[in-house]
């Protein structure tokens, strides 16, 4: 009885988190930026499309949501007049995949993980709140080619790995290595400053350090929102989910509620940089549940 009340009383406080984290950071303008060489960034409602200008051809990170979907095609021509001809999809979540059909109707085609299509082709429930976290995509939305592992793309005179990191903000992660010009992006590993949600803390944790062993002090990062960051930023990261893993933990093993953890707040002295889109609560409440559940 104890555990089913603390599964429903965990669900309540998540479903009174979700208004602050829907209403997310301050708007940035959308604009569009050179990262290095023929690597940009397209901004639009706070998230991050990246796009590599090939010799006659665009390749596209991130569609962003539906709705963006024009203005994000309208940024990308007024920097080149070469067309978007390949699209790819760090994972599933619906502002990443949104606007594939209108990049799809428009003549490109789609790359992502394999479990980034085989979520997009059934319902995504969230199973605390028991709520439909995305539907079912209609297949013109769905990648067109998927890949397992790794990838390796050759486009203009850029070097692009793709490689997949499984079970940590998500089970279809894949991380974008640019690797002439020593840059990275991370899809939904990061969102900087603030907290992402966590499928697996130990998941999460490998992968970055997999990433940093990858990389060196002069590569730039692309995050999901935020601007570009040094390795100094992925590792605050990485040690946040670190010690929220033991802290929450911790209190797990003494038989601490969920509401017990919230109120201990075992996150305080980070929240003033990190806790402006994910609420700390929330944060607390979703590493709670991956290490009293597993992963969602």
């Amino acid at each position: 009885m104890k555990i089913i009340l603390q599964i429903a009383a965990t669900a309540a406080l998540i479903a009174s988190a979700l208004p602050a984290f829907a209403g997310e950071a301050p708007a940035v303008p959308p604009r569009t930026y050179v990262v290095s060489g023929n690597i940009h960034v397209a901004v639009l409602e706070n998230r991050n499309s990246v796009y590599l200008v090939g010799d006659n051809k665009v390749m596209l990170v991130e569609t962003n949501f539906e709705r963006n979907a024009a203005a994000l095609a309208n940024q990308i021509a007024s920097v080149t007049p070469f067309p978007v001809k390949l699209i790819v999809n760090s994972h599933w979540h619906g502002d990443h995949i949104g606007g594939n059909k209108f990049f799809h109707d428009a003549g490109a085609i789609s790359l992502a993980h394999v479990n980034t299509r085989i979520r997009m082709s059934v319902d995504q429930i969230n199973p605390v709140i028991n709520n439909v976290q995305l539907p079912a995509q209609k297949p013109e939305f769905l990648p067109m080619m998927t890949f397992d592992g790794k990838m390796t793309l050759n486009w203009g005179n850029e070097r692009v790995d793709l490689i997949h990191y499984p079970d940590a903000h998500t089970d279809s992660d894949v991380v974008f290595y640019y690797r002439n010009n020593n840059v990275v992006y991370l899809g939904g590993m990061l969102e900087y400053p603030q907290y992402a949600g966590v499928y697996s803390p130990d998941g999460f944790v490998d992968a970055i350090n997999k990433i940093l062993a990858e990389t060196n002090v002069n590569t730039k990062f692309i995050p999901w929102q935020g601007p570009v960051i040094s390795q100094t930023e992925l590792t605050q990261w990485r040690d946040i989910i670190l010690l929220m893993k033991t802290r929450v933990g911790a209190m797990i093993a003494q038989g601490k509620t969920v509401e017990e953890v919230v109120a201990a707040k075992p996150s305080a002295e980070f929240d003033a940089k990190w806790g402006g889109g994910r609420t700390p609560a929330r944060f607390a409440q979703d590493m709670y549940y991956v290490l009293t559940h597993g992963t969602r």
